[in-house]
């Protein structure tokens, strides 16, 4: 049953600026995580939710939390990162117990995927030092 849902929570992520013209901005999105992906959901109340973006776990090559010793520009103050193909998904969790879950449980979700698969295992670093992605403003 892979559309078990694992996790979900309002979360705020940085835009990937796929395109060199696309601005840096960061949005309130419903992330609802299952067996197989993670899918964020424009938030809106009352509304119904429209898909933004979904990452399949077997995709993930690495998911870390983010030290970072500069102003978060946003309310949510806890980043972690999602290395998925050749884009880096970077999220804020509200406070330290809600990123631990998302990374614990992504970490766990992606390596029982990749293992599935007949593929390695990824590595696990502690923590990765992103500072170039946040720059001072």
């Amino acid at each position: 049953m892979n559309n078990c849902v694992l996790l979900e929570e309002l979360l705020i992520k940085k835009s990937q600026q796929k395109r060199r013209t696309s601005p840096s901005n960061f949005k309130v999105r419903f992330f609802v995580l299952t067996k197989s992906k993670l899918a964020y959901y424009e938030h809106r109340h009352g509304k119904k939710k429209t898909l933004k973006g979904s990452v399949e776990l077997s995709r993930i090559k690495c998911v870390e939390i983010v030290k970072s010793d500069i102003i978060i520009p946003c309310q949510y103050k806890y980043p972690f990162q999602i290395v998925h193909d050749s884009y880096i998904l970077y999220v804020f969790a509200p406070n330290r117990e809600s990123r631990q879950r998302w990374v614990l449980t992504l970490k766990e979700g992606s390596a029982w995927q990749c293992q599935a698969l007949g593929q390695e295992a990824m590595g696990r670093n502690d923590a990765l030092d992103v500072r170039k992605n946040f720059p001072v403003q």
